[in-house]
């Protein structure tokens, strides 16, 4: 069965974005949106069947206070413009929404990233896909290509990608329709062994894209082996601002 037209240009456009400015100098890139509740499963295929999605243009910094990934996010802007990591608050309440444009990987809002949850939330009926993996297989092929053309266009300073684990799709996504100036490097931040937190060093991923962009993918911003302190965030955010300036 073919695909409906509105989920093609669902899929391919910024669904599954929080918003902001797509013409900003630092762009952040998850995976895929937290949370998905019943009606959110509910009244997705009305969503899809809207057609291409554009976000806010204002990133909504007021709300992302709110929760912890948010306030990190905060912290590492700081940082990367220049801040202290302590005025972080005060940073992003002064910020007016146009300072960073905030996406996903995927489109679609899951709890965590269990591939069981597709069939369970009844995604294989509302997308097509009998399972998760081809759903991503598909995105490779045709999301990914529309998000590398918005990238290649609008010549972020920085994307800002985090999760290790999804390297591979992260630098699919951004790189492959653009290339890369320099292999694909690694780095690390050395342990603080004063902080229970920061007991090992923490590894990234960086490289400039022939478009001038530094692409990094970096920790997520919690659990035992993320950017799950102020002094991580901190040397994270000034390896970025120093690549980028």
């Amino acid at each position: 069965m073919a695909l409906k037209k509105e989920f093609i240009e669902w899929a391919c456009s910024l669904s599954g974005c929080d918003g902001g400015n797509p013409y900003a100098e630092i762009w952040l890139c998850g995976i895929e949106w937290g949370g998905g509740d019943k009606s959110y499963y509910e009244n997705l295929p009305q969503e899809i069947s809207k057609g291409a999605y554009t976000p806010s243009g204002l990133y909504d910094w007021k709300d992302s206070l709110n929760y912890q990934y948010g306030i990190k996010v905060a912290k590492l802007i700081a940082v990367i413009k220049g801040k202290d990591i302590g005025t972080y608050r005060q940073f992003a309440e002064r910020c007016n929404g146009s300072e960073i444009f905030k996406m996903n990987l995927y489109p679609i809002a899951f709890r965590n990233t269990d591939d069981a949850l597709w069939k369970k939330y009844g995604l294989d009926k509302i997308t097509g896909f009998e399972e998760k993996h081809l759903f991503k297989t598909w995105c490779f092929l045709n999301r990914f290509p529309a998000v590398s053309k918005l990238a290649k266009q609008k010549k972020p300073k920085v994307i800002i990608c985090t999760g290790l684990s999804y390297i591979t799709d992260f630098f699919v996504c951004f790189a492959s329709g653009i290339g890369t100036e320099t292999p694909i490097n690694t780095g690390t931040i050395p342990p603080n062994r004063t902080q229970t937190s920061n007991q090992y060093s923490r590894r990234f991923y960086w490289a400039k894209l022939c478009n001038g962009t530094a692409l990094f993918v970096i920790p997520f911003f919690s659990g035992q082996y993320g950017l799950n302190s102020d002094h991580l965030i901190q040397e994270m955010g000034k390896i970025i601002k120093n690549t980028i300036t």
